[in-house]
């Protein structure tokens, strides 16, 4: 009796070790071994080679569970018939059956499913040294199963289910909206181009390659954006580079009035109406530059884009001082309608800037196209 005691308790023991961890490796995520990997947690590495070739894994399980269950069963059936007889088997199995799949299965399957990672680790150095020891019969049934097996694809996630488990992970608290919201803008990056967050070319200002520093005034020097387009000219479809106010203002600062905007310029780097977002934040690290001249597929200037534009489109709105004053300046026009109306009267004509100005600036409030 007290072997036949021994042997259930072993084989269910046994069996429900390598049910616990069959449910653990297959249970694990890949990014979490990779995590764990990271981290350097013992056993994290053997755990990676397992979940990569999960087919000898799945052969090595196999192997051991069957020859477990059948192996024990057989003994265990052997010991019940000498231990009870004929007449008491049919109720020893039934009892014997249930224990295997409670004890065996059920139970190990949801603590292999609950603690995944941690089983996981702990059991890949058996997993791999099992696995050397079987290695002739492993590579036996490889051999016999490969014309009905096909290779497995890798267990990388796709971009939706992603954004789902960040969804996911946003609702169970265990990340912030926010970074939900930045990893699902991220993903939307490569489906947004350059012309559609550039600033159209209505709205770009621009100064001609000749013009001396000394012909700008503090009013028209003060209209300008922080990056300026240098063209031949006038001519916005013929860009020579880019100028940096506060280059204007230094070199005025020093006295250096003679010299011209093409001395103090930077190299304008251009880029296609189609070149996507993500691709345009790599060469705004790449060129180090802050200010890209998009250009059409003749050629043509479109606008500009900015370092600014491509990251709105991941955290949203940004303005600066220069923003605010300007928004402030709309809605104090807005609030006050006659003096506006007063000042664009004909007989206020030297409140304006002059019409041969070659500054070029159009308010923010004029449409993209």
């Amino acid at each position: 009796m007290e072997l036949l005691l021994i042997s259930i308790g072993a084989l269910l023991l046994f069996s429900g070790l390598i049910t616990m961890v069959e449910a653990a490796v297959f249970s694990v995520p890949l990014s979490q071994v990779h995590l764990l990997v990271e981290k350097n947690r013992k056993g994290s590495r053997r755990l990676l080679k397992i979940k990569k070739d999960l087919q000898r894994t799945i052969v090595t399980l196999v192997i051991l569970n069957n020859a477990s269950n059948i192996g024990g069963a057989i003994f265990v059936g052997w010991r019940a018939q000498i231990v009870f007889g004929s007449t008491w088997m049919a109720a020893f199995t039934v009892v014997f059956t249930l224990l295997v799949i409670v004890v065996a299965e059920l139970i190990p399957k949801t603590v292999g499913e609950r603690f995944a990672a941690p089983v996981a680790v702990y059991a890949a150095p058996c997993i791999t040294f099992v696995a050397c020891l079987l290695l002739p019969v492993i590579w036996a049934v490889e051999k016999l199963s490969l014309p009905f097996a096909r290779r497995s694809e890798p267990q990388v996630g796709s971009e939706e289910e992603i954004r789902v488990l960040a969804n996911v992970g946003n609702e169970a608290g265990a990340i912030s909206p926010q970074e939900s919201e930045l990893i699902r803008k991220a993903f939307l990056l490569n489906d947004v181009t350059a012309k559609d967050i550039m600033t159209h070319r209505l709205r770009v200002s621009q100064l001609p390659a000749e013009k001396a520093l000394s012909e700008l005034v503090p009013e028209e020097i003060e209209e300008l954006h922080s990056r300026i387009l240098v063209t031949e000219g006038g001519d916005l479809d013929r860009v020579d580079g880019v100028i940096h106010q506060r280059d204007i203002l230094l070199e005025l600062a020093r006295g250096r009035k003679d010299l011209t905007v093409a001395d103090v310029k930077h190299a304008a780097h251009f880029v296609y109406e189609a070149t996507p977002a993500h691709r345009l934040l790599r060469e705004f690290q790449r060129t180090q530059q802050h200010l890209f001249v998009v250009v059409d597929e003749y050629g043509g200037t479109s606008g500009v884009v900015s370092l600014e534009d491509v990251l709105e489109e991941l955290v949203g709105e940004i303005e600066d001082e220069v923003d605010a004053r300007e928004k402030a300046a709309v809605d104090s026009r807005r609030e006050s309608p006659r003096e506006t109306e007063v000042a664009t009267k004909p007989g206020n004509a030297d409140e304006l800037p002059a019409s041969g100005s070659s500054i070029h600036t159009v308010r923010r409030g004029l449409p993209n196209s």
